[in-house]
């Protein structure tokens, strides 16, 4: 069984642990020797037990040292993921010069850079992955470590820029991910490659020199962030403000521009491939080649990536401070015996069993479907088809899972499918026994009965996240805003004569008409309310349509209009009755102002 640590950077925090264990060694050494200066030499208090005295230390120093451990992540064995194996050894050198900062792509070329260093770390599961900085200089960020999920989270992309030499060199890049590759004989004969992420730009106007790499058996893979055509590149300050755009001496504006020439002939001469990154599929190919680099190793679905066990550590840990607790320097002394008192050993004994019981629960093993419901949450916002694909698989593998069905639900929501979100939010409902699920179901459920024009139906849905959680102010203020809306549409009510009813006689709550038969609505929706864009003129037996009401608040606003205006308002956390009358902000915080 193999013992590795994916943060050997924290690998100093045993130091820190061995001083605090050092610390009570000293600390229980003066103690006796007080004693001694008190007494005689070799005198003691016939109530301390010196082993259990040395016991307790101990116990502190194992527990020092396990939460270090714990923090530096171990990893023991190896566990299946998903997805093709990476056996080449990368050093990715990402470039963190000044031109990064342009914003020829959106954001700028900097995050475009780290969600591509994300997803070669995502896709080279399986083999060991570095990660370098460099501008007119290069450090390094992490070394070979075979946990490749954290290279994309490390970088720091506030703007606030790096600790590195500025300027641009290539050659600098290079020669800082070559010495992150052992130099001994074993390794020379292992796949290596160096993935270059940078625009291109460069003050020297020759390429460096890449024998020396090739003969490591290292390839140099680049990928070019940013566009031919560039843009301006904006200076900031130490803490993150924007200054000005940058300017050469005679101050005019420089433009940064994506050089792809260099960046292929340096491919070209080192081994590699170019690749130009225009979305997660450049990143995925440029992973592909990568793992075609050593041919005589075969790829597989099932990938082997190290477990991450801290967990052991962490319950060795809590147990060490457990039994420290429990013991006590003491010698026990005679006690009187009260009736309905528990024994001493009573109490350690379940002390210990609680502590067994910790430690059970931290080294279980975690839920393996985990990680896939983490991936399918990161698509969500960037590619909510493709979560829609994986959700699906999910759901297949875990059916009666509340929380899955939801997540389903609210992608096909975002993709404007109501009708089959609808579908899904019952399927959650019923599995949803009870808790926060079945209240967020209940509420993501009405905001896609609204959608679809079924405003009585989404209002008792909001009811019942209501009812569920009675402070969730974003069920209330929507239930308000739907009341406001029906108040707008009782008014247009008529009787049969076209009169307006008598005072004392107003309509029921709801907005529907008084007792008597209604016709047929046509909409097939629950509650008589019609679709959104009916046009049938609303008799006395009939409810009045959406379009109608919507059309009495403001002349020729149409469904759309109403329901942009609607996001609008809840964004900004407004309520209908600001909006109409200037006052009654909801702030932030679900703090209200009075109206």
């Amino acid at each position: 069984m193999n013992l590795v640590f994916a943060h050997p950077e924290l690998a100093p925090l045993a130091l820190a642990a061995g001083a605090i264990t050092v610390l009570c060694v000293v600390t229980l050494v003066r103690r006796r020797r007080a004693l001694a200066a008190f007494g005689r030499s070799g005198a003691r208090f016939a109530s301390a037990s010196p082993a259990r005295q040395v016991a307790k230390i101990v116990l502190v120093g194992v527990a020092c040292f396990g939460v270090a451990a714990a923090f530096a992540g171990p990893e023991i064995g190896e566990v299946q993921r998903r997805g093709a194996t990476a056996q080449v050894d990368t050093v990715i050198a990402l470039d963190v010069s000044q031109s990064m900062a342009t914003k020829d792509v959106a954001p700028d070329r900097l995050h475009i850079a780290q969600q591509a260093v994300q997803i070669l770390g995502q896709q080279l599961a399986g083999g060991r992955v570095g990660l370098t900085l460099f501008a007119g200089t290069s450090v390094l960020r992490y070394p070979l470590t075979a946990d490749t999920k954290i290279v994309g989270p490390a970088l720091d992309t506030s703007g606030r820029g790096f600790k590195i030499t500025p300027g641009s060199s290539l050659r600098a890049a290079l020669q800082g991910a070559a010495a992150v590759f052992p130099a001994d004989a074993a390794s020379r004969a292992r796949a290596k490659a160096i993935v270059v992420i940078s625009d291109g730009e460069d003050l020297s106007p020759d390429l460096p020199v890449l024998e020396p790499l090739l003969q490591r058996n290292i390839s140099v893979y680049t990928l070019g962030i940013g566009t031919p055509e560039g843009g301006p590149v904006p200076v900031y300050d130490a803490k993150g403000q924007f200054q000005q755009m940058l300017v050469n001496a005679n101050g005019t504006q420089i433009t940064s521009r994506l050089d792809e020439s260099r960046l292929v002939a340096l491919a070209e001469q080192g081994g590699g491939r170019y690749f130009r990154y225009d979305g997660e599929t450049a990143a995925r190919s440029l992973a592909d080649a990568l793992r075609a680099i050593d041919a005589g190793a075969p790829t597989s679905e099932g990938a082997v990536s190290p477990e991450d066990r801290y967990q052991i550590f962490l319950a060795l840990a809590v147990a060490a401070l457990i039994l420290d607790w429990l013991i006590d320097e003491r010698r026990p002394m005679p006690r009187p015996r009260v009736r309905g008192a528990r024994s001493t050993p009573r109490r350690r004994l379940l002390g210990l069993l609680g502590a067994a019981l910790l430690g059970l629960t931290a080294c279980a093993p975690s839920d393996p479907m985990a990680a896939d419901v983490d991936a399918a949450n990161d698509l969500f916002q960037r590619d909510p088809a493709g979560a829609l694909a994986r959700y699906r698989d999910l759901q297949v593998a875990r059916p009666a899972s509340p929380e899955i069905a939801v997540d389903l639900a609210n992608t096909l929501a975002k993709l404007n499918d109501h009708d089959r979100a609808l579908v899904a939010y019952g399927r959650a409902l019923d599995n949803a026994k009870g808790g926060s699920t079945r209240e967020i179901a209940f509420y993501d459920r009405a905001n896609s009965l609204f959608r679809l024009g079924r405003i009585l139906d989404a209002r008792a849905s909001y009811v019942e996240a209501l009812r569920l959680d009675p402070t969730d102010r974003d069920a209330k203020f929507n239930i308000e805003l739907i009341d406001k809306i029906l108040e707008l549409i009782r008014p247009q009510a008529r009787n049969p004569q076209g009169q307006t009813p008598p005072p004392g006689q107003q309509p029921p709550p709801g907005g529907s008409p008084g007792p008597g038969p209604s016709g047929p609505s046509g909409s097939g929706a629950p509650g008589g309310s019609p679709q959104p864009g009916a046009t049938a003129p609303a008799s006395p037996s009939q409810p009045p349509s959406v379009q109608s009401a919507l059309t009495d608040f403001r002349r020729d606003l149409t469904v759309d209009e109403a329901l942009r205006l609607l996001d609008a308002l809840r964004g900004e956390q407004r309520g209908l009755a600001g909006f109409l009358e200037g006052t009654g902000v909801r702030r932030s915080g679900n703090l209200d102002v009075p109206y």
